[in-house]
């Protein structure tokens, strides 16, 4: 049984690849291929780790040999599921290692941007001292908190907005209710939040999910959190409202390249590298939940899937 991790671990230490190395012939690449080399290495293995390629149908199309490919993110938007359906591939990925780690990450950057913490850091380096007018922070008691999306992070995101003493509110695509929220339609969402934070996957539906017509309900003393794919929502209509006062901040861990020259320059802005995830325990147990992915394929019971035989 061959199986390849495609492309550059992040976190892969030796004990883990002995652990790898008994469920198969594991090789790992440390580089990130062009397709045509990722296409190569595919064919040559029965299941491969998937990081930072992207999967197109052109790709997938020309697959042999390889039956079943576990991507290591909770995201999988850059694996054409539909194509991977039609070459007979089963597809996982890993929805549980980061939940803890990026609900902590929401608060942190939310915090910063409420309370002007790095402002303030430079100020106090540069020699300040009990500087208060431009620091002037919000208080999250009392605030409503807008989820777009309400799995297992966002309810988790919940869970420690009720120790601030915030009302959690979301919406999701069915209206199923969510532990600790208020499932509520998406307008009624946007227009009740002080804090909007986004937990939706990006695919087909929700790609510019929150478009400029929606992103103009938020109040102008609203702010907006990202920790998922910037492509959610129209970054341009984004820009214009943090630019002209229509919204009063936003925290964001993507960014798409629309006026990402002048995002960048905004103060009312943090802007972290995708980093929401990366704590020492996820990055732990993301690589336990890769290996059950694989473990639980080869015993025949597969976990996490997203496209495969039997599944709709």
């Amino acid at each position: 049984m061959k199986i390849v991790y495609l492309d550059e671990p992040t976190y892969l230490p030796e004990w883990w690849r002995a652990r790898f190395a008994a469920l198969g012939d594991f090789e790992v690449f440390t580089d990130r291929p062009e397709p045509e080399t990722a296409l190569h290495r595919l064919c040559e293995a029965d299941l491969a780790v998937v990081e930072w390629t992207q999967l197109p149908a052109d790709l997938l199309s020309r697959i042999t040999r390889l039956r079943y490919l576990t991507m290591v993110s909770t995201s999988f938007d850059g694996v054409d599921l539909d194509a991977a359906a039609r070459a007979g591939l089963t597809v996982a990925h890993c929805p549980t290692y980061s939940r803890q780690a990026v609900a902590e990450h929401v608060f942190a950057s939310l915090l910063a941007l409420i309370r002007r913490l790095l402002a303030a850091d430079r100020a106090t380096r540069a020699g300040a001292s009990h500087l208060y007018r431009p620091f002037l922070g919000l208080e999250l008691h009392g605030r409503t908190l807008g989820l777009v999306g309400t799995g297992r992070i966002a309810t988790a995101v919940a869970r420690i907005a009720a120790g601030f003493g915030m009302e959690a509110i979301g919406a999701n695509r069915t209206g199923h209710a969510a532990p600790g929220i208020t499932v509520l339609p998406l307008d009624e969402v946007l227009r009740r939040s002080d804090v909007l934070s986004l937990h939706a996957p990006l695919n087909a539906t929700t790609r510019g999910l929150l478009n400029a017509e929606r992103l103009a309900t938020l109040k102008p003393s609203a702010v907006l959190v990202n920790t998922c794919r910037g492509a959610l929502l129209d970054q341009a209509a984004l820009v214009r409202m943090l630019t002209t006062g229509r919204l009063a901040g936003a925290a964001l861990d993507d960014m798409t390249a629309q006026d990402a020259g002048l995002l960048r320059t905004l103060d009312n802005v943090i802007l972290t590298p995708g980093t929401a995830w990366y704590t020492d325990t996820a990055r732990s147990d993301n690589l336990q939940e890769v290996y059950d992915n694989l473990a639980s394929y080869l015993a025949g019971c597969p976990r996490n899937v997203l496209t495969g035989p039997g599944v709709r």
